[in-house]
């Protein structure tokens, strides 16, 4: 158990005793048994390859470059695709611009360039859990103070046509979840940066319901 069955606060690794097989509440002082089992340390699976970990006493810095494959395969089509937009826009003028083919084709455009330059920062440091991506602008910039969150999971995503992503979410301590960082290249990587988040922040695994199955 990782939260006061009284207070629902969450229970930070300081606050446990191996000897006791319990807990102390920080926060309403409630002495809370626990399964011995919980007590042992989760390991941390080694990191993706190009995956950046940064750890110090009290911070965490994960960083991934979201170069790959993908890249490799959308620029020839993006290439194809806006050459037949700009061919089109030719003989259009600037009514080619309500054409949503074209911003289908910019919107391709821009994704390449963000999968080539782009990467993504997770960092915890001062209390609080930041996400960030960059340097070209991309929805999912986070600040979340690490004292809401008493868990974290991830949740697999399937697509429509059979793409799957990974989702690493939190659960604060009134019970609601939140996501934290959406898009995750595979299970392994989405599974390293819970472990790796739990390590730094304190907190004891959990199963929870709708989350992948180990």
């Amino acid at each position: 158990m990782s939260t006061c069955p009284s207070c629902h606060a969450a229970l930070p690794a300081s606050a446990l005793s191996e000897q006791l097989s319990a807990a102390r509440c920080p926060s309403c002082r409630t002495l809370v048994d626990l399964d011995p089992r919980a007590l042992q340390p989760r390991p941390v699976p080694e990191a993706p390859k190009r995956w950046k970990v940064e750890a110090e006493p009290g911070s965490l810095v994960v960083r991934w470059r979201w170069f790959g494959p993908v890249f490799l395969f959308l620029v020839p089509f993006t290439l194809f695709w806006n050459g037949i937009m700009l061919g089109a826009a030719q003989s259009a003028g600037w009514y080619a611009l309500l054409l949503p083919h074209v911003w289908v084709g910019l919107g391709l455009a821009y994704f390449c360039l963000a999968l080539l330059i782009n990467s993504s920062t997770v960092r915890v440091a001062e209390g609080v859990l930041h996400v960030r991506h960059g340097p070209l602008p991309w929805r999912g910039t986070r600040a979340i103070p690490v004292g809401e969150l008493s868990q974290l999971f991830v949740v697999e995503k399937r697509g429509s046509k059979g793409s799957v992503r990974y989702e690493l979410c939190g659960m604060s301590r009134d019970g609601k979840r939140q996501s934290i960082i959406s898009g995750l290249p595979d299970a392994e990587a989405a599974r390293f940066l819970e472990a790796r988040l739990e390590h730094a922040l304190g907190i004891v695994n959990q199963a929870v319901a709708g989350e992948m199955r180990r």
